[in-house]
């Protein structure tokens, strides 16, 4: 079995849920010291969790004296200091089908609150006690692709990949095939995205492809969503080549091809995940105030 891999704010949230419940004398983690937990990580999406809660923080907190705390399920999971409540392990599995659904190999903080808010039903008196909270503009903050502003003038985004894989731009003869694997891979959606990019009466593609032994396993396009100059995504990388340094290669190649074109911002269109971005290219979120995407139903 693979262990879980956690993002380092899925590490801070964890330290912070033990912290909430040894300070509320739980015998295990509830699923609002979880909730509680990732608003004081106080990171990129979570500060605005934290801003949005920050009005209710003192009723928020007098939850536990007004709640019973639920029972203890019977099995400890790593990293928390004390079991989890039942409640609360249905949230973490929960969280952990969220992450698997979307494709993805860390356990992010997006997970974890949509996962929360998914079972939150199940809990109705603290659902009640949560009712006056901005739960909407939450989920809207913390679940949903964000767009990401880079800076591109101040690095050099020059990036050398293992030689077991080649990164390199896409050219004209690779439309058909790339676009079919593309919509194998990505869904159809974005291999109509792709489409743009060889209609344009510019010589330069721009679009960076990844291959091991010739086989396409990784892309990324800019300036092709709606015709945008400046727009970095989408992005793809199949599953196996995931944390080789092929999503950086391609970010990075993708970035100079920008920079080099004179562009001194690139914004990052729904992009996820969040972190992989802050890490890698010190990507600043665009506050969810000026985000213009719609809250999906769960």
């Amino acid at each position: 079995m693979i262990e879980l891999q956690y993002t380092n704010k899925v590490n801070k949230l964890i330290q912070n849920a033990n912290m909430i419940a040894e300070r509320n004398h739980h015998k295990s983690v509830q699923s609002m010291d979880l909730y509680l937990g990732a608003a004081h990580v106080k990171e990129g999406t979570l500060r605005e969790m934290y801003h949005l809660m920050e009005p209710y923080m003192k009723q928020i907190e007098n939850i536990s004296n007004i709640i019973p705390a639920d029972t203890s399920d019977t099995e400890r999971i790593d990293r928390f200091s004390i079991p989890l409540s039942t409640h609360a392990r249905k949230v973490w599995n929960k969280s952990i089908e969220v992450m698997k659904r979307y494709n993805q190999t860390f356990l992010n903080e997006g997970h974890i609150i949509k996962a929360f808010y998914a079972h939150l039903p199940e809990h109705p008196q603290l659902q009640k006690e949560l009712s006056s909270m901005p739960h909407e503009r939450i989920i809207r903050s913390v679940t949903k692709a964000r767009d990401l502003t880079v800076y591109l003038l101040n690095k050099d985004w020059r990036y050398e990949v293992d030689p077991e894989f080649q990164i390199c731009p896409v050219q004209a003869e690779d439309e058909k095939e790339l676009l079919k694997w593309v919509e194998e891979h990505f869904g159809e959606s974005w291999s109509k995205t792709l489409i743009q990019a060889f209609q344009s009466s510019e010589e330069f593609i721009p679009i960076i492809k990844a291959e091991e032994k010739g086989k396409f396993i990784g892309f990324a396009a800019f300036d092709v969503y709606k015709n945008k100059k400046g727009i970095y995504g989408p992005m793809g990388v199949l599953p196996h080549t995931r944390h080789k340094g092929v999503g950086k290669g391609l970010l990075y190649n993708a970035l100079h091809c920008m920079q080099e074109k004179g562009y001194m911002y690139a914004v990052l269109k729904e992009a996820g995940p969040i972190e992989f971005y802050e890490k890698e290219c010190n990507a600043k979120l665009i506050p969810v105030e000026n985000d213009e995407c719609e809250i999906e139903s769960e």
